[in-house]
């Protein structure tokens, strides 16, 4: 993918330069604007079923956006819906990603999203959703960020804890677990992150520095409330 990201940090843009033949997927909704070589389509991917997982699970539309260039080279921009930064993470020798819902935002190669079942009760409790997004394949694969981008590398037998909300992607190599923020809930509770994920290296983890969870908790404050 040929690429260049505009204005980095919360007003990032993706600027992609298609060549004749090649294909950008993007989340349905993420095209700012396109040259005319571009043709803009919306598609199933994966097959309805697959599509409903991605949607009803993972926080993702039912459509794609497809972006193909017709006889020569086109560009197209590429923005997420929330303020943010966005990672490129390149798909190479087998290497597969883990995104939280509603992180991708643009691929190019033979890349397939699907979801991926968290164990049950470390899904439902953390707040996270049971469901997480799972991208296989060869590629190059757009996330977005609620706020900057941080990346940390997990040497092998180290360990960082990361609060929940403020995934973006992790690396398949890398393991991890769901589990109270200190020993006990009351003391979970108190801390203001009441549940965090442990990551085992080797491994990549991409985090945002800001939180949806916090942010929105903060705007309800400010909304009048009916009755």
């Amino acid at each position: 993918m040929d690429y260049e990201i505009l204005y980095p940090g919360l007003n990032a843009m993706l600027k992609v330069r298609v060549k004749p033949g090649d294909t950008i997927r993007a989340e349905a909704g993420a095209m700012v604007a396109k040259s005319k070589e571009i043709k803009l389509d919306g598609a199933l991917v994966g097959g309805i079923f697959r599509s409903l997982r991605r949607t009803l699970f993972g926080r993702e539309p039912l459509f794609f956006q497809h972006f193909t260039a017709i006889g020569q080279v086109g560009e197209v921009l590429i923005a997420p819906g929330v303020p943010g930064d966005i990672q490129m993470l390149d798909m190479l020798d087998g290497q597969d990603y883990f995104l939280q819902a509603g992180a991708f935002l643009a691929s190019c190669g033979d890349i397939t999203i699907d979801t991926a079942l968290q164990h049950l009760s470390q899904g439902l409790f953390s707040g996270e959703g049971v469901f997480v997004l799972h991208a296989t394949g060869l590629g190059t694969l757009a996330v977005s960020a609620f706020g900057a981008v941080y990346q940390i590398t997990v040497p092998v037998g180290s360990q960082f804890t990361v609060g929940c909300g403020h995934l973006v992607a992790w690396s398949g190599d890398t393991t991890y677990s769901i589990r109270k923020a200190s020993q006990g809930w009351i003391s979970s509770l108190m801390s203001g992150e009441t549940f965090v994920c442990d990551f085992e290296g080797p491994g990549t983890v991409w985090l945002q520095t800001r939180s949806p969870e916090a942010f929105g908790a903060w705007i309800r404050e400010f909304v009048p409330r009916r009755g």
